[in-house]
């Protein structure tokens, strides 16, 4: 059996926030990573409807830490989720201002736009949970890569998604196929629940107590424990009874509006002449005939 006080951050905290049911079972080992590693900068790539940036935000807080918290979207929408109205951003955006000011910056723009607002070795802690194609996650990792710190950790969400928890959607999701192409690279983490999160110990000179996580997770234990902290976020959230999001249709283009129908061609009619011209005109042609 693993010995839960060692988990200090995972038991101490409960979510202050629960928006959706998509990623809010890995909130107790977000909880326990940030106050291991203390992050000097938080990036989240996709923070959607905020609840997993208000839980970095709130394990930020809870430990003490001078670290800013990064939540970059669009907030326009993707292939998964479908197009998002603004009622999402505004609802997130409120929310942080107010709770969290110090600390948590919301950024609407392209990831990769976002990337150059970033020095290198800047970041200690990376959320990866944008489009979720194979070459989005990929574009998402080396892009962001050189910005990761000597401490730096990253994390995938949506490493468990198949046919079986996800249905015939599942085909356009990538990122298994990513981290386990570059897994083996890195002191790594893997979690099945709640559609899957890969932790990837990036830097070369990660917190001895965030590399304690890795060697725990040896034992099933490890993954049973957060398997089980994760079951009752998700219970937490069911109990609040609240709607799922419901988003439009994403990338149906819109039918431009059909031209207008071309102006029948003018037809030049001469001039008639008068009647007295053109019997001067007949008499002429008589004359010159007789000549």
């Amino acid at each position: 059996m693993i010995d839960t006080k060692q988990f200090v951050w995972a038991e101490k905290l409960t979510p202050a926030l629960l928006k959706s049911p998509w990623w809010i079972g890995h909130i107790p080992f977000a909880y326990e990573l940030v106050g291991r590693q203390r992050p000097a900068v938080i990036v989240e790539l996709g923070t959607y409807s905020g609840s997993s940036f208000a839980a970095f935000c709130q394990a930020v807080e809870a430990c003490g830490s001078n670290t800013k918290c990064y939540g970059i979207d669009l907030w326009e929408g993707d292939i998964h989720m479908g197009k998002f109205d603004e009622t999402l951003f505004n609802e997130i955006s409120d929310y942080v201002t107010s709770r969290y000011p110090e600390s948590a910056v919301l950024v609407r723009k392209d990831f990769n736009q976002a990337a150059a607002d970033f020095a290198d070795s800047s970041i200690d802690l990376l959320h990866i949970d944008g489009t979720h194609t194979f070459e989005a996650v990929s574009n998402d990792f080396y892009t962001w890569l050189p910005k990761l710190s000597e401490r730096g950790v990253v994390l995938f969400h949506d490493v468990n998604v198949n046919v079986e928890n996800t249905g015939p959607a599942s085909a356009k999701f990538g990122v298994k196929k990513f981290f386990d192409s570059v897994k083996a690279q890195y002191p790594h983490i893997e979690f099945t629940h709640c559609w899957g999160l890969g932790v990837l110990m990036v830097g070369n000179n990660v917190p001895v107590e965030v590399l304690d996580l890795v060697a725990m997770a040896e034992s099933p234990d490890f993954n049973a424990y957060f398997d089980a902290k994760g079951a009752m976020v998700t219970a937490q959230f069911e109990a609040l009874a609240l709607p799922l999001p419901s988003h439009g249709a994403f990338g149906v283009p819109v039918e431009p509006p059909a031209p207008p129908p071309p102006e029948p061609p003018q037809i030049v009619v001469p001039p008639v002449p008068p009647i007295w011209r053109r019997a001067i005109n007949k008499l002429d042609r008589i004359v010159a005939r007789l000549r």
